[in-house]
């Protein structure tokens, strides 16, 4: 599987909400925003970290992808909601690197502060 493709089929496994997406990730996989606000390391804190962002999530859509060799930037439209069942829209953008046929490491470009606090964090 090419890096892009790597990248698409996760996608496609959260569009799904099948948790096989956790298989894609290396064992070493790094986590983190571009402010370092999230930085996780190793396949169970990102998985763990990965479950606890979704269930926030109600709808994703891929809006473009990029690549170049064994990195990926995806474009992806989030639509959030929180336990008042408030809604919030999000575009983000998520620089993947593919080392080995596995999802290495993602940092995400984003704005977290609307989102913390929409969630209410």
């Amino acid at each position: 599987m090419t890096p892009k493709e790597l990248v698409e089929q996760f996608y496609d496994y959260l569009v799904q909400k099948n948790e096989a997406w956790s298989t894609l990730f290396s064992e070493n996989i790094t986590f983190a925003d571009a402010g370092m606000n999230i930085n996780q390391a190793g396949k169970e804190n990102v998985v763990n970290s990965f479950k606890q962002f979704l269930r926030s999530v109600e709808d994703i859509r891929v809006r473009q992808i990029i690549t170049e060799n064994d990195n990926v930037c995806a474009i992806v439209h989030y639509d959030y909601i929180n336990a008042e069942r408030d809604k919030l829209s999000q575009d983000v953008a998520e620089i993947w690197q593919v080392k080995e046929g596995k999802l290495n490491s993602l940092i995400i470009y984003f704005d977290i502060t609307v989102f913390r606090q929409f969630m209410g964090h």
